[in-house]
């Protein structure tokens, strides 16, 4: 395990900076490969989490997995953690305070250690707060449900929101859209098998494509791409 890694669990495990760790069982580290392509954000432990200290281990855990299993991911093959490292009482909403604490103290260094080219956001409050970090317009929630499961770029990185697997623990019926919804993470796994043929990658090359276009399409969500269907 990577030292850095291994020491900035340490410190979740024994933070005492906020008022959550007064109510809390364990905090909860993030867990997966170092580095990784996908970096996955919930928003804070559940109660199963909670009393056992692990990630995505209660019931929303299983949809998760579930969804994984869906778009050809495994959990080793990616990297999860929460915006918040401690259970929020009685399942409240998290509060600006606890969210600024404990990304400046510990997930700003995991994005740092695991290098990821897409985050995946999960839910309002995680894909708002990174949105604002990236300096990306923050839809409100009405303007999200759009958002969901479309890919955006800033700052040299991939962010796709994601509706939270809870969505499915509460409502069901929801899992054949949450399944729908992921299948873009099983397209952003591969660049597009035919961007050697693509006339905006050869003008890339040239210096008259945006690295942007390139990163959401060529290298993103490609079977969306008006050039896609040209070339294949």
């Amino acid at each position: 395990m990577n030292i850095e890694f291994e020491q900035i669990n340490r410190q979740i495990k024994n933070c005492s900076y906020c008022r959550l760790h007064e109510t809390r069982i364990n905090a909860v580290c993030g867990e997966g490969l170092i580095p990784s392509k996908f970096m996955f954000i919930a928003q804070a432990p559940g109660r199963t989490e909670d009393k056992k200290g692990k990630m995505f281990i209660g019931p929303s855990g299983k949809v998760f997995d579930n969804l994984l299993s869906h778009v050809d991911l495994k959990r080793d093959s990616i990297y999860l953690s929460n915006i918040i490292k401690c259970f929020l009482p009685k399942c409240r909403k998290p509060h600006q305070d606890e969210i600024e604490t404990c990304y400046k103290l510990y997930l700003k260094k995991e994005i740092e250690l695991v290098k990821p080219e897409i985050i995946v956001t999960l839910g309002y409050h995680v894909t708002k707060f990174i949105f604002k970090l990236y300096d990306l317009k923050v839809p409100n929630r009405i303007g999200l449900k759009s958002a969901f499961g479309k890919l955006f770029v800033a700052k040299n990185k991939k962010i796709l929101p994601l509706r939270h697997p809870a969505t499915v623990v509460h409502n069901s019926s929801n899992i054949d859209k949450l399944k729908k919804e992921y299948e873009i993470l099983k397209t952003l796994q591969s660049k597009c098998a035919f961007i050697e043929k693509c006339p905006k990658f050869k003008e890339y090359t040239k210096g008259l494509t945006p690295v942007d276009f390139i990163n959401l399409n060529c290298f993103g969500d490609w079977s969306k791409c008006e050039y896609y269907s040209q070339t294949k």
